[in-house]
């Protein structure tokens, strides 16, 4: 399990925003037409139950920040071949069928090749995906669908 000194105040942040996690596959198109997977894309939303949703808002700000602390400590710190790349706050209030349409915010991180970003994602990046999403599972986020469990 996954445990330091700032696990219970993320554990907290997850169980407030109900965070949840997406994985989509990255695609880029090659030169020759080809379609090519080069990563993943680990989206982490979180809402704000208590408020209706405005992206210009404070509270959806703080949820990016939040969901940011989040990712911080998922993205696994140690050099290899993949990349890590966090999206910026989008100032946009996201909805998804999965989630009954709760207003939410999105936070994009992009699992990518270090060099070569037309390459074919190769066995770096399905690792890491691996680890974050376990690192996830720890602090009590749940995957597509928020299912609130011990933590």
């Amino acid at each position: 399990m996954f445990v330091n000194d700032g696990s219970r105040h993320l554990r907290e942040l997850v169980r407030q925003h109900q965070v949840c996690w997406e994985v989509w596959p990255a695609y880029l198109i090659n030169r020759s037409g080809k379609q090519v997977q080069i990563g993943f894309k680990l989206e982490l939303t979180g809402a704000q139950p208590e408020h209706a949703p405005d992206p210009d808002g404070v509270e959806c700000v703080r949820v990016y920040e939040d969901l940011k602390q989040i990712a911080d400590r998922i993205m696994p710190k140690e050099e290899d071949d993949t990349r890590l790349e966090v999206g910026s706050f989008d100032a946009s209030i996201h909805y998804s069928a999965k989630r009954k349409f709760r207003g939410e915010i999105l936070l994009p991180i992009y699992i990518l090749h270090w060099e070569g970003l037309d390459r074919p994602a190769g066995a770096g990046e399905p690792r890491c995906l691996d680890e974050m999403e376990e690192r996830l599972k720890d602090l009590g986020a749940s995957k597509d669908v928020w299912e609130e469990g011990p933590c």
